[in-house]
């Protein structure tokens, strides 16, 4: 299967990862840091996307901050000083597979998936 991949410019960052936000419920997500002292470690593991989106102010502003989880708990991951945006699109289908936000020394990715409708269910809890 042909991947497309693309980087997102800097000035787009905000509006780009506002329309993933947006997307239905789901849109479910895999998250993995990979740091070059600690490798990799995975921070959330199918688990539905809340939001993510570029911050504007405050001390944090430039940061791009990531939200997933359910009603019963949430886990947030802060990228705090992104250096570029890379997604990964399917060829044919033109979907999101997964999003690059890379850092100095580092990178989170999110890898999106189809949630089941067990996913879905569980979701509400």
């Amino acid at each position: 299967m042909a991947h497309i991949n693309q980087e997102i410019p800097r000035e787009q960052w905000e509006s780009y990862l506002a329309g993933i936000s947006r997307q239905d419920a789901t849109q479910w997500v895999r998250v993995e840091s990979i740091d070059a002292e600690t490798g990799d470690q995975p921070l959330a593991d199918r688990l539905p996307l809340v939001d993510i989106s570029l911050e504007r102010k405050g001390s944090d502003a430039g940061a791009v901050q990531i939200i997933v989880g359910r009603e019963d708990g949430r886990i947030t991951h802060r990228i705090l000083e992104p250096d570029h945006l890379y997604a990964e699109l399917d060829g044919e289908s033109g979907a999101l597979e997964c999003l690059e936000i890379g850092e100095r020394g580092g990178k989170t990715l999110v890898f999106f998936e189809r949630a089941t409708e067990a996913d879905e269910a569980s979701a509400r809890f």
